[in-house]
């Protein structure tokens, strides 16, 4: 598909929307992401709007639906709540300088701005990651939130990772009347559940020592559509301060419930709202004309998105799992 020409009279310039590159960053995953998975992406075509709140009560009320002969069906109205979702623009760039063009081999250029094009989308996927995992591990935002007992020791064996995961998933199940279909762990959290003996003991058989868990184990297990570890790590120091690299969902598990088609209208524990009108993909990369100054060509990839806990019920946080 050819480059889009779109003109910005208000910034008096012209810029390219690159829909094949757009289409790449699209369908692109981070490895180790799970932003998508806790907070599956539903499309807008508003920058802002309302939204539902999901409700049990309404979800599960029992109404009188019979009709006398000759009469009106009885009208039936929900009772529900909403909530404003804003998407904010996520924008990041880098230029393709003349040295880099006069440096790249003119056959393998596009594959070096489709590298910087991932590369940007990179970054603005490990800041999602952050954003849900910051709404996500506060317990208030949460339905229900328990610490273990007892860590999950891998050595002594202490602490029962069975029992409280199951507690967490009937906590669900009886507060929504959906049963959770999703866990994520935290990457310590996983380390903690796939080594300790009781795990081992209910897959592979008592004293097998037949190895460690995996997440298809696990899946099934729990009777869950996905079990999947969060395993991405950020860094919180400034540019050029000492790193202060930590995995961002800590040692917690999350368990909850999202449908596997996410719809406005189906119930879910959080949603992605993305901006999706003409003339704005989902995501976009601009490609800004050549900066005489600079020498360079710039490559902007961006979004629109609100990310927004629809249904805090439907979202149980197991705490402290491992030290």
């Amino acid at each position: 598909m050819a480059n889009r020409k779109i003109h910005f009279a208000a910034v008096g310039r012209d810029l390219y929307l690159d829909m094949p590159l757009s289409q790449t960053v699209m369908e692109y995953r981070q490895e180790n992401g799970i932003a998508d998975l806790i907070a599956p992406v539903v499309n807008v075509s508003k920058q802002s709007g309302a939204i539902i709140e999901f409700s049990q009560g309404d979800r599960w009320r029992v109404v009188d639906d019979k009709r006398s002969p000759g009469t009106h069906a009885k009208r039936y109205t929900s009772d529900v709540s909403s909530q404003l979702y804003y998407c904010n623009n996520y924008a990041l760039m880098d230029g393709v300088t003349i040295e880099d063009r006069a440096n790249a081999d003119p056959v393998y250029m596009m594959h070096e701005i489709e590298g910087k094009a991932l590369r940007l989308t990179d970054k603005l996927m490990l800041n999602w990651e952050n954003r849900v995992s910051l709404q996500v591990t506060s317990t208030s935002n949460v339905g229900s939130s328990a610490a273990v007992s007892s860590i999950w020791s891998t050595t002594e064996g202490e602490g029962n990772p069975l029992v409280d995961l199951n507690i967490a998933i009937d906590n669900v199940r009886y507060a929504t009347g959906y049963r959770p279909n999703r866990m994520v762990f935290g990457a310590k959290a996983w380390d903690g559940f796939r080594r300790h003996k009781n795990v081992r003991n209910l897959i592979f058989g008592v004293n097998n020592g037949g190895g460690y868990a995996n997440t298809a184990q696990a899946r099934e297990v729990f009777e869950m559509d996905k079990v999947e570890v969060a395993g991405m790590f950020k860094n919180t120091a400034e540019e050029n301060i000492t790193n202060a690299i930590s995995n961002i969902w800590g040692p917690s598990v999350l368990v909850y419930y999202a449908p596997l088609t996410p719809s406005r209208e189906k119930p879910s524990f959080m949603y992605s709202y993305r901006l999706a009108a003409p003339g704005i993909p989902n995501m976009q990369v601009e490609r800004h004309p050549y900066d005489s100054r600079a020498k360079a060509d710039d490559i902007e990839v961006g979004y629109y998105q609100d990310e927004k806990i629809t249904g805090s019920r439907f979202g149980f946080l197991v705490q402290s799992c491992s030290a």
